[in-house]
C-alpha cells in the first residue's frame, strides 16, 4: 500500500520552534511510505535548521505570503462567515464581542488561506498515487482548519484527518479574547483529536460531549538519554528550561532564590531559554542572587540540553508556569531521574506525583511556597533523593517514552 502523511506543522524543521516534532517524526515517518511536511508559517529568511528522516519531504509557506493573502479584497468574504462553518454556540459565543467576530474571521480566513498554498504544493508531489493518506495537524488551531480542507480534495482510496491538541490551542482561558473559533466545526469533521494530556482530553470531552468517541489522549515523549550523574555534590543545583515569557513566570523562581540567601544553603541554578524578559532577569540575578552561582545559556539545541543533563547532576528541575499542556521540559527532565518541583496546572500532575517524584505548587505561583519546597529538597536524607529520583525515572519509563508513545500515535493515525 502507498501510504501518505500530510504532516502540517507552524515552523518546523526551519528556525526554531516544535521541537518535541524532533522526538516524533522518525518515529511516525517509518510507519509511513512517505511524509510530504509542510511548515505553514516560517518567516522570512528562515533556514531549515533540524534533520528529518529519508523519507520525509519538507516544503514551506512563507508567513509572508499568508499575511498578503489575507490582506486582499476577497479576503472579506471570510468577516461574513459562511454559514457551514458556524453553530449555534459559536453564534451565541461571538455575538457581542466585536473583538471574537474579527478573531473567528481571521481564524478562517488564514486556515483555509493556508489549505490553498497546501494545496497547490501537493499538486506537485506523487500524492495521487497514494491508496491512504492521512492529513495531520500538530496544532488544534489554523492547520487542523485547513488539513480538514485538503482532506475534502483527497482522491486515494482511504483518507483521514487529525489533530492533536497542546495548550493555547486546546484552553481558550489562554487566548487574548478568551475564545478559540470553529471548535464544534474542527471536532465535527476531524476524524480524531489527540490531546497530550488527560486533562486535555477531559476538557474538551466535558465541553463537548457529542464528540467524546473521537476525544483520546496521546502523550507525547522524550528520547532515553540514560540517567543523570548519581553522585552527590556539596552544591544543590536546580534547572530551569523555558521561554522566558510572562505565562512561564520565571521571575518566580528568582524571587524564590534571592528569599534563601540567609539560610546558608549551597546553591546554584541553570536556565536554559530565551525570550524577551531574559534582560529582565539577568538584572535581578546580579542584584539578589550573588550569593549562588546563577547561568543563563540562553537558547540552545535540544541535544546540548541533553547533553548537559547526561554530564551533570541536576538535584531538582522547576517550572513555575501559569498555564501548561504537559511540559516536555518535565518529560526530558524526569527521563534523567530529576525529581521536579512545579505549578498544578494543566496535564501537570500527570507526571508529577506530589511527594513520589516531586512537589506540586499551587497554581497561583507563590515564591515562598516555592522557598520552601527548594529548602526541603536540598535538607532531604540521601535515601528520600535517591527515592524521588527513581520514580522520577520510572514515571518516564512508564509513560512518556518517545518510542512507545510515537509507535502508538503512529497506528492510530495510519490511514486504513
Amino acid at each position: 500500500m502507498k501510504s501518505r502523511l500530510v504532516f502540517l506543522t507552524k515552523t518546523f524543521p526551519f528556525a526554531s520552534g516544535e521541537e518535541f516534532i524532533e522526538n516524533e517524526l522518525p518515529t511516525v515517518a517509518a510507519n509511513f511510505d512517505k511524509v510530504i511536511l509542510i511548515a505553514t508559517s516560517v518567516p522570512d529568511g528562515a533556514a531549515k535548521t533540524r534533520t528529518v528522516p529519508d523519507n520525509v519531504e519538507v516544503h514551506a509557506i512563507r508567513a509572508s505570503e499568508v499575511n498578503k493573502a489575507l490582506l486582499r479584497p476577497t479576503a472579506g468574504y471570510f468577516f461574513r462567515f459562511p454559514a457551514e462553518y458556524g453553530s449555534e454556540a459559536d453564534r451565541l459565543a461571538v455575538r457581542r464581542s466585536p473583538e471574537k467576530r474579527l478573531f473567528r474571521a481571521y481564524f478562517l480566513a488564514k486556515g483555509l488561506t493556508v489549505a490553498r498554498k497546501a494545496s497547490a504544493i501537493l499538486s506537485k508531489t506523487d500524492l495521487a498515487q497514494a491508496v491512504g493518506v492521512t492529513f495531520y495537524s500538530y496544532w488544534f488551531y489554523d492547520t487542523a482548519l485547513a488539513a480538514i480542507a485538503l482532506k475534502r480534495t483527497c482522491t486515494a482510496r482511504r483518507c483521514r484527518v487529525y489533530s492533536r491538541a497542546h495548550r493555547y490551542d486546546l484552553y481558550p482561558e489562554n487566548s487574548p479574547a478568551k475564545y478559540l473559533p470553529l471548535r464544534p466545526f474542527l471536532l465535527k469533521n476531524l476524524d480524531g483529536v489527540f490531546p497530550c494530556s488527560e486533562d486535555g482530553s477531559s476538557y474538551l470531552k466535558s465541553t463537548y460531549p457529542e464528540w467524546t468517541a473521537k476525544i483520546s489522549t496521546a502523550y507525547l515523549g522524550t528520547s532515553d538519554h540514560g540517567s543523570g550523574p548519581e553522585q552527590e555534590e556539596p552544591v544543590f543545583r536546580l534547572a530551569s528550561c523555558c521561554h522566558i515569557s510572562p505565562v512561564k513566570r520565571v521571575e518566580l523562581l528568582a524571587q524564590a532564590l534571592a528569599a534563601l540567601g540567609n539560610t546558608g544553603l549551597q546553591l546554584e541554578w541553570v536556565h536554559f531559554g530565551g525570550g524577551d524578559g531574559l534582560e529582565a532577569l539577568r538584572e535581578y540575578a546580579a542584584a539578589n542572587l550573588g550569593f549562588m552561582k546563577v547561568t543563563f545559556a540562553g537558547e540552545v539545541s535540544n541535544q546540548e540540553l541533553m547533553r548537559y543533563y547526561r554530564e551533570n547532576r541536576v538535584d531538582l528541575f522547576v517550572n513555575t508556569s501559569a498555564s501548561e499542556g504537559l511540559p516536555v521540559s518535565i518529560m526530558e527532565a524526569c527521563s534523567f531521574g530529576i525529581p521536579v518541583a512545579a505549578t498544578d496546572v494543566g496535564g501537570t500532575r500527570e507526571i508529577v506525583h506530589d511527594g513520589q517524584n516531586g512537589f506540586l505548587l499551587s497554581p497561583e505561583g507563590k515564591p515562598e511556597e516555592l522557598a520552601e519546597v527548594v529548602a526541603r529538597f536540598c535538607r532531604m536524607e540521601q535515601a528520600e533523593r535517591v527515592s524521588m529520583r527513581t520514580a522520577s525515572r520510572k514515571i518516564w519509563e512508564d509513560n512518556f517514552n518517545a518510542s512507545a508513545n510515537y509507535e502508538r500515535f503512529a497506528e492510530k493515525i495510519y490511514p486504513r
